[in-house]
């Protein structure tokens, strides 16, 4: 009997922009229902990124906000999109996290990152040129955290000595934890030695291809089962903008006013290959790219179908809610690709006598 086909699974990624036609309050609640409705619509996961000091993102605690979506859901996987280690002590949030995973039912999964925007480093007076060796202390003893009871560790940043961790996380060997992948080769051999599953921002679908293979086979080099492989790289996903609508051209028309005001306020670096500091947004380009989602169900399933065969990576998270789009269309979106997009993916298992 062999398997042919596997089901793919979707989740939702909230950066919590607060854009000039919402407030705060607005767009945080805002987002909590939608990953309420996401649970009850069959959504795997939903991903929370981590902010400050800027209008694009404004969840500073990833935990914070994660707790309010674990009391308000009951399926969903709910994970930091990332926790930026080196503005955290390392044991605090390990502790925060392992408490969101009680409240969760051990539904936690922790995403980590050192952060890329040194005014956000200067809003807490942390040493921005540190990030890089501070992150590795934080991502051990982080680790170390949620995964044993008692925690020793010396370093250049952190001397903890024989403190026991409370409360204990519910999953049995700690949340999964994942790291953003960049452009960088190094980074996804780092994460596959480390045995963490890994999250892909903007890079080409040739390029995604060739990183779960290097991931692949580094772990395997490293001594990690063929199993454990397995399970990490099916939960690894890829960040997609995604809308759905009931034609292309309303799709398109919808999601661009979000979109062209999101990449405006985030101007201090260029994004997914669709913006740069020089020309700004090509909305036409943007439609184009390998990781756009944006049309009718039938397009976004061709759209879809194109990325799993020349990726192999079967999870994807959905980009939303970007530059405070209008709730109803984010509702209406996430229906229709629920009802119309997400059965086409995940049926697909069937076997055969070969």
């Amino acid at each position: 009997m062999t398997e042919l086909g596997k089901d793919m699974t979707f989740g939702l990624f909230y950066l919590n922009s607060v854009a000039p036609w919402k407030t705060d309050a607005e767009e945080l609640r805002n987002g909590l229902d939608q990953i309420k409705l996401a649970d009850e619509l069959g959504y795997h996961a939903a991903w929370i990124a981590e902010h400050n000091a800027r209008a694009y993102g404004v969840v500073s605690s990833t935990a914070v906000y994660l707790s309010a979506a674990a009391a308000m859901t009951k399926n969903i996987k709910l994970g930091s999109a990332v926790s930026r280690l080196p503005l955290h002590h390392p044991l605090k949030l390990a502790e925060d996290m392992a408490l969101v995973d009680v409240i969760s039912d051990g539904r936690l999964y922790l995403g980590v990152g050192k952060g890329y925007d040194k005014l956000e480093y200067d809003a807490y007076n942390e040493d921005f040129d540190e990030r890089h060796d501070k992150y590795l202390e934080s991502l051990d003893i982080v680790t170390t955290a949620l995964q044993n009871d008692v925690v020793t560790y010396s370093g250049k940043f952190y001397d903890i000595q024989d403190i026991k961790v409370y409360p204990r996380p519910v999953q049995e060997s700690g949340p999964p934890i994942f790291v953003m992948v960049s452009g960088n080769d190094n980074s996804i051999i780092n994460a596959a030695k480390q045995g963490h599953s890994f999250m892909l921002g903007g890079i080409k679908n040739d390029d995604t291809k060739h990183k779960i293979a290097l991931y692949k086979s580094s772990a395997l080099e490293s001594g990690l089962s063929q199993e454990y492989v397995d399970d990490a790289v099916a939960r690894s996903g890829k960040l997609l903008f995604c809308h759905v609508a009931e034609t292309t051209e309303q799709a398109q028309a919808e999601y661009k006013h979000g979109l062209e005001w999101y990449m405006s306020e985030r101007d201090n670096r260029p994004t997914f290959g669709v913006i740069s500091r020089e020309r700004g947004i090509d909305y036409d380009s943007f439609l184009k790219s390998e990781n756009t989602l944006v049309g009718s169900p039938e397009k976004v399933i061709a759209d879809i179908e194109r990325y799993k065969e020349e990726t192999g990576l079967n999870n994807i998270i959905l980009w939303m809610n970007i530059g405070g789009q209008p709730q109803e269309q984010v509702l209406k979106s996430m229906k229709l690709f629920s009802e119309q997009v997400m059965p086409h993916f995940t049926k697909q298992s069937v076997t055969s006598n070969n």
